[in-house]
């Protein structure tokens, strides 16, 4: 807060000096006569010089001036407020927040994708256990992360007091009825861009955009560092992406499959999908489907209880290339497949090892692909 300085008088002080001119007066001493009868004569009388005084020229004292400082005028009392915190999500609706978010809640599993790669722990997740993967991004700790179901009420979620509630694409209608809680933002899943676009946007609403950064930086190291030892013709393996129950259903999950295509990784022998009612570019294909497009690598995108590679008993799923010859990837990450950078990479590397195994001896981690300082 400015405060108004006083101002100070300066007064000069002038001394009225008088010149004093003293009067001398000459005496003329009477001569000496003899002691006797002699008169004494007296000598003659000096005439005193007129008594005269001069007077110094009277100095005129100069006038009392008082000088006075510039009164100091102080700057407006003024209050700082940081700025507001605006961005466009990927439903194309405006978030503004007036400060970061601190308090988080993930309405969907993808969400910890996100949270994790920027170091942030949720107050809430959406699912935990096998299905939401939460323990793959913060190990033994995501039991300390409370777990909402599908049909959380607004008031359990308001008990979490969030600053801010995340969620995906397509959960316009979940968004409506919680948004009276704290502003939700939809993270478009579409493809990498759009991953990075959301990236960027919560790392602003939450004062993390350092980590976003380096988050992304980080990611498109990992993949060109992928991409080096890619066989020549790699873009031409045909790939088949999807997750199932006890017994194979096909799906694709397109955005996983641009990015194999855009890697020069390989081609998904699913033509691209619309989005789906859930928000993603996933559709159902039939079996009869899967002997004339006879993938060469499958990628499953698995969880506990679903159909793996050592249980699908579909024969058309005996008959593909990818099974006689083992081409064959279980991605553990149901519920958040391919829906987040890290996702990517993890099932990217899972798929390079499938396709590729002598070059790419690991099958897929994602503690490889984690902040180092998480």
């Amino acid at each position: 807060m400015a405060h108004r300085t006083s101002p100070l008088t300066h007064r000069t002080k002038l001394a009225l000096s008088v010149g004093l001119v003293v009067v001398m007066a000459a005496l003329a001493a009477c001569g000496g006569g003899s002691d006797t009868d002699t008169a004494a004569e007296a000598a003659p009388t000096t005439t005193a010089a007129p008594a005269t005084t001069t007077e110094a020229p009277a100095t005129t004292a100069a006038p009392a001036t008082t000088t006075e400082a510039p009164a100091t005028t102080a700057a407006p009392a003024t209050t700082t407020e940081a700025p507001l915190l605006t961005v466009t999500d990927g439903s194309g609706r405006e978030i503004t927040l007036d400060h970061p978010a601190e308090r988080i809640v993930c309405l969907e599993d993808n969400c910890t994708d996100l949270t994790s790669d920027l170091g942030i722990v949720p107050v809430a997740q959406h699912r935990g256990g096998a299905w939401g993967t939460a323990a793959a991004y913060y190990g033994t700790a995501a039991a300390d992360i409370p777990v909402i179901g599908d049909r959380t009420s607004v008031e359990e979620l308001a008990a979490f007091e969030p600053d801010l509630i995340i969620a995906r694409v397509g959960q316009e209608e979940v968004r409506d009825a919680v948004e009276m809680v704290a502003p939700v933002y939809l993270v478009d899943i579409g493809g990498v861009q759009t991953l990075k676009e959301g990236w960027m946007d919560i790392g602003l609403l939450t004062g993390r955009q350092a980590e976003a950064e380096e988050a992304i930086h980080r990611f498109e190291h990992n993949v060109e560092h992928l991409a080096e030892d890619l066989p020549a013709d790699a873009v031409d393996t045909r790939v088949a992406v999807g997750f199932g129950d006890t017994n194979w259903m096909i799906w694709d999950s397109s955005s996983f499959c641009k990015f194999l295509h855009d890697e020069g990784a390989g081609t998904c022998v699913f033509p691209a999908q619309p989005e789906s009612e859930y928000g993603s570019p996933d559709s159902e294909f039939a079996w009869e489907f899967i002997v004339e497009a006879d993938p060469e690598v499958w990628v499953m995108i698995t969880w506990e209880g679903s159909a793996r590679a050592d249980s699908v008993t579909e024969p058309v799923w005996l008959e593909t290339t990818a099974h006689q010859q083992g081409r064959i990837c279980n991605e553990d990450s149901a519920g958040s497949f391919g829906h987040g950078l890290l996702m990517l990479q993890w099932a990217y590397q899972c798929y390079l090892n499938a396709g590729w195994p002598s070059i790419y001896d690991h099958p897929g981690d994602l503690s490889v692909w984690l902040p180092e300082d998480h």
